[in-house]
């Protein structure tokens, strides 16, 4: 931290520049933070029966998630237990006949990860397939979304791995939408560039003038609206007239059933499973965003639409007017993002500084040196 920055009473810095491009930094936030947590893999409509298969990558590991024949959702790191021969290639697909089977020497395996033939090896007697399972993952599954976590120590998932989000989102009974539109982006950004964009909106009013116009309060830099309101008023986010997130702020589309009037009324509610993933509702679709650490300086979103099934079935259904304003907002956010990556590497740049609206930005650098701090 420079001299400048330190001298400045009641002033917060930010994380030291270096933290957002090192190597060696970023290995060490993958161990200590992307392989100790649960991460939301995505959707288990993606692989609704057994055998089928999709890969997910975090950091410099691959991991692979499937169903085995009782459907129950298993995952193992995507590496062969012969010579690590990387097992599956394709991003998603169905394994064949109920196996697992490594493309290099044919390692076959069961959809339970247990090593079922070994083929043209020369018997010796001294070789035992119970001890080369494939490496197992700690898989969950709740309301329609897969988690993962690297952590062999891991505790078995339940809800209460999602601290208060299964209670905050009980009404939309999100385990029976469907997914209708996935976005897939690469930014050139670390991680924590994204989730601090996120954690503020000091940047709104510059950024993302349409959704601006949609909550009033992004406009006045604030992510909140009790952070604006007078004491006891209702929250009501939203601009007069306007119920949803879309482009005018209206919709044509049936609301979720079973919604409370505050739920209405607010028509966004967030949710966050850090450091991979956050839940947005709104009163016709819900919204899930992935983020994915690929290197130092590459970052990969997965935004997922979610709808109820009746509103995909409508003939009448426009899911590019549904889905408009999110990827105009993930495209600014995505530009915004990339920008801040590129001026970090500033020779002058050691760190920056927070002022009194980032206090979500702040929070989120607590948690991540809290998390760096901890070598258990």
């Amino acid at each position: 931290m420079s001299a400048g920055v330190r001298s400045l009473e009641g002033v917060h810095a930010s994380l030291p520049s270096a933290c957002y491009y090192e190597e060696g930094h970023y290995r060490t936030e993958l161990e200590r933070i992307w392989y100790r947590s649960w991460l939301c893999a995505g959707r288990a409509e993606e692989i609704p029966e057994a055998g089928d298969f999709r890969v997910l990558e975090i950091g410099n590991q691959s991991v692979v998630l499937t169903r085995d024949e009782a459907r129950r959702v298993r995952a193992f790191h995507n590496t062969c237990r012969h010579r690590g021969s990387l097992l599956c290639e394709a991003s998603r697909g169905k394994f064949r006949q109920g196996r697992i089977v490594c493309p290099y020497h044919a390692w076959t395996y069961s959809l339970s990860g247990e090593l079922t033939a070994t083929p043209w090896r020369v018997e010796n007697g001294a070789f035992d397939a119970s001890h080369f399972s494939l490496y197992e993952v700690a898989a969950g599954e709740w309301e329609g979304f897969l988690f993962v976590n690297l952590d062999p120590e891991a505790e078995p998932f339940d809800r209460r791995c999602l601290g208060g989000i299964p209670s905050r989102f009980a009404s939309w009974r999100l385990g029976e939408t469907r997914v209708g539109r996935t976005l897939e982006v690469d930014l050139a950004c670390n991680w924590k560039v994204f989730w601090e964009n996120f954690s503020e909106c000091y940047h709104c009013p510059g950024v993302h003038p349409e959704l601006c116009r949609i909550v009033p309060v992004f406009g006045k830099g604030y992510s909140t609206h009790e952070a604006v309101a007078a004491p006891g008023a209702p929250v009501a986010p939203l601009a007069e007239g306007a119920v949803t997130w879309s482009v005018g702020g209206k919709s044509d589309l049936p609301w979720f059933d079973g919604l409370s009037e505050e739920e209405r009324r607010a028509g966004q509610t967030y949710g966050v499973v850090p450091p991979g993933a956050f839940f947005v509702a709104h009163v016709d679709y819900a919204r899930l965003v992935q983020v994915l650490p690929l290197a130092p300086e590459r970052t990969r979103l997965v935004v997922s639409w979610m709808f109820p099934p009746r509103t995909l079935s409508r003939p009448d259904f426009d899911l590019d007017r549904a889905t408009e304003l999110g990827e105009l907002v993930v495209r600014e956010d995505g530009r915004a993002c990339e920008l801040n990556q590129r001026g970090l590497r500033s020779l002058r740049h050691e760190a920056g500084v927070l002022i009194g609206q980032e206090t979500g930005v702040r929070d989120f650098h607590d948690w991540v040196r809290e998390r760096l701090a901890d070598t258990g």
